[in-house]
C-alpha cells in the first residue's frame, strides 16, 4: 500500500490540535519540529523539501503571530511540490499560490529591505553627521 505522504514542518504549537483545526489525518504526514532559528538556514529546509511530498505545511500557535510566512512560503515555491501553506491551532491557514509569491510577496520582502535600507542610512545622516555638525555651530 503506497500511502502519499505530506510533510508539516512544525515551527511551534502542537501538532495533534493543527491537525484537529483543520481537519487533517496526521497519519499521512511526516513531522519535522523546527525551531524559527532553522527557517533562516534555507539549506536544511530545502533538503526535506526536494523530497516527494503531495503538500508542505508549516504548522504554528498563531499565524497572526508568525512573522517568517513570507519565507516559508519562498521555500514551498522552490520545494518540488507546489502545494501547502501556513497552517496553525486556531484552523487559520494561508494558502500558498505561485501567483500570489512571485507577485505579491516577495516584492513586498524586497521593498520592505529596501525600505529598511532607506531608514537605516537616513538615520545615519541625520544622527552621526547632520547631529555632530550642527552642535559644532
Amino acid at each position: 500500500m503506497n500511502i502519499v505522504m505530506n510533510l508539516l514542518f512544525l515551527v511551534n504549537g502542537n501538532s495533534s490540535n493543527i491537525f484537529k483545526a483543520h481537519n487533517l489525518n496526521p497519519e499521512v504526514f511526516e513531522i519535522v519540529k523546527i525551531d524559527e532559528k532553522v527557517l533562516a538556514k534555507p539549506r536544511s529546509i530545502l533538503e526535506y523539501t526536494r523530497k516527494k511530498f503531495e503538500s508542505i505545511y508549516f504548522g504554528c500557535i498563531s499565524i497572526d503571530f508568525q512573522r517568517f510566512i513570507p519565507f516559508m512560503l519562498i521555500y514551498i515555491l522552490l520545494s518540488k511540490c507546489k502545494k501547502g501553506g501556513v497552517i496553525d491551532e486556531d484552523g487559520k491557514k494561508v494558502r500558498f499560490s505561485i501567483p500570489k509569491t512571485l507577485f505579491f510577496t516577495i516584492p513586498m520582502l524586497i521593498f520592505e529591505f529596501i525600505a529598511s535600507i532607506f531608514i537605516v542610512i537616513f538615520s545615519y545622516v541625520y544622527y552621526f553627521v547632520w547631529w555632530k555638525f550642527k552642535t559644532k555651530n
